[in-house]
């Protein structure tokens, strides 16, 4: 029974990116204790797949060989390297670069022989997903929204129609049909054990007040004097009402709801990670001081409980290591063990801020989705290691790509369901994690009924149905356990 799988690539510009794309591509559905880098097809073994991209071997007859596109080459780091438009689908998959001389229509093609079967993937998968997962159009499409973020429109994706669907991943299954041909008998890769799929419930901790510094709902009271509130969102006397009975301590502040959002978590089997802020300045600065005694003492509680506590990086960080550093230490402060967490409003600059979180040893990030649009900004429903273009080398952090953000589609709640039904059922398709991102000021039944309603019955469901909701860190432990065991003899 053949389980290994001899990777070879040569005969590009590139090499190390054009490697970590195929085998980030391999890991996503097969085991890494399955895969051999080969340097020669010479190399192949006969109770190995071999896996060519750039390598030709004409005495070999069996194995998967991946068309090469010019990505790698000339051409490389620059505009011109961009995928050709439009973007031709084939079998109803985005494909970014292809051999427009293969078979019209077809991914792959079969030919057999005496020794098996030897496959030619017409689309260049590996360029492909090395464009999705290093966000190479970030480092050469100029362009930027008023928060210096690069636009979910301006992306290719967007564009073409295909935001919402985890091409990576399309391209992975895709390959793993092609080994299954060509003889490969291991197991598909399960990345959380029994549960089917998971979800990784984040929440931004931007503010615990409704009312930060006694101030007025005035931007509120605008919307509900002309008719454009929020989801969910109270009329204009219960609002009021609201804004005096919190201030003259009469109820609790319908932010302040931490405990018991995670208690509701506990009670439904899920686990969640909660990013702290711990720049308090300026306009886009926390209502509260991460290591106020009372905050910390709602910090220990929740980690009691199960729950992750992280970091959410302040506004000015995306591009100042000095500001990213000092506010991490004022997290960290605060004693609980930092495994990762989000930048606030996802501002982001690539590959600049993936190093910032790399240099202070951070084991992920969890940023990488656009605020305007829900789907799949790095191509892919899985987490993976980003690659530093600029430096030509793989990240020792992992990426958890942001798939949906509540606050995205609060003035049009209904079409943000639709949304994220639509990319949930992507995740779970592919076995793959949702990255959800739901802010604590959309628990209040007040303020965002709908939203609460609408994701605490989501959970609800999809735990019912097997799937595994924890936090970032949680699902990263679940995910190195199972790997483990998989690498011992004799499991798995």
């Amino acid at each position: 029974m053949i389980t290994k799988v001899r990777y070879c690539v040569g005969n590009v510009g590139q090499p190390r990116a054009a490697k970590y794309g195929l085998r980030t591509l391999l890991e996503m559905v097969t085991s890494p204790d399955c895969l051999v880098e080969g340097t020669a097809a010479a190399e192949w073994t006969e109770d190995e797949v071999l896996v060519t991209y750039g390598v030709t071997s004409e005495s070999i007859n069996s194995g998967v060989h991946v068309f090469k596109s010019g990505f790698f080459d000339g051409h490389y780091g620059s505009i011109d390297a961009m995928p050709e438009r439009p973007v031709v689908r084939i079998e109803n998959i985005p494909a970014l670069y292809r051999d427009d001389q293969g078979p019209a229509g077809r991914f792959y093609s079969v030919q057999g022989s005496a020794q098996g079967a030897r496959v030619e993937c017409h689309v260049d998968v590996v360029a492909g997903a090395f464009f999705m997962l290093s966000r190479y159009e970030e480092t050469v499409v100029r362009t930027a929204d008023t928060f210096d973020r690069f636009p979910a429109e301006s992306s290719v994706a967007y564009q073409e129609g295909f935001l919402q669907e985890p091409v990576v991943n399309q391209y992975a299954e895709q390959l793993l049909n092609m080994l299954r041909v060509a003889g490969f008998a291991g197991e598909q890769r399960r990345w959380w054990g029994t549960a089917p799929w998971a979800i990784a419930l984040t929440h931004d901790i931007d503010e615990l007040h409704r009312f930060p510094r006694n101030r007025p709902p005035a931007h509120a009271v605008v919307r509900s004097m002309t008719g454009n509130r929020l989801a969910g969102e109270p009329g204009l006397c219960a609002l009021l009402q609201d804004y005096v009975r919190t201030l003259g301590h009469r109820k609790k502040d319908e932010y302040d709801c931490l405990l018991e959002m995670a208690a509701w978590e506990v009670s439904i089997g899920a686990r969640s990670a909660y990013y702290f802020l711990a720049d308090n300045t300026g306009r886009c600065g926390a209502d509260y001081t991460v290591d106020a005694l009372e905050v910390v003492a709602t910090m220990k509680t929740m980690a009691s409980m199960g729950h992750e506590i992280g970091f959410h990086a302040g506004f000015s960080t995306y591009d100042d290591a000095r500001r990213f550093h000092s506010e991490l230490s004022r997290m960290q402060s605060a004693g609980f063990p930092i495994a990762g967490g989000r930048q606030h409003y996802l501002r982001w600059q690539t590959p600049a801020t993936w190093r910032l979180w790399e240099a202070e040893d951070l084991s992920y990030d969890a940023t990488l989705g656009y605020s305007s649009a829900a789907g799949f900004r790095c191509g892919t429903c899985l987490p993976f290691h980003p690659y530093d273009i600029e430096n030509d080398r793989e990240m020792s952090i992992s990426e958890w790509p942001l798939m949906f953000m509540d606050a995205t589609y609060l003035s049009a709640w209904s079409e943000g369901t639709k949304a994220l039904d639509c990319v949930s059922q992507e995740c779970q398709r592919y076995g793959g994690v949702l990255v959800l991102l739901w802010h604590n000021s959309n628990w209040s039944n007040l303020y965002a009924l709908a939203v609460r309603q609408y994701l605490q019955e989501l959970l609800e469901r999809c735990v019912s149905q097997g799937a595994v909701v924890n936090s970032v860190n949680g699902l990263t432990q679940l995910s190195n356990t199972l790997l483990a065991d998989q690498a011992r003899p004799g499991i798995g």
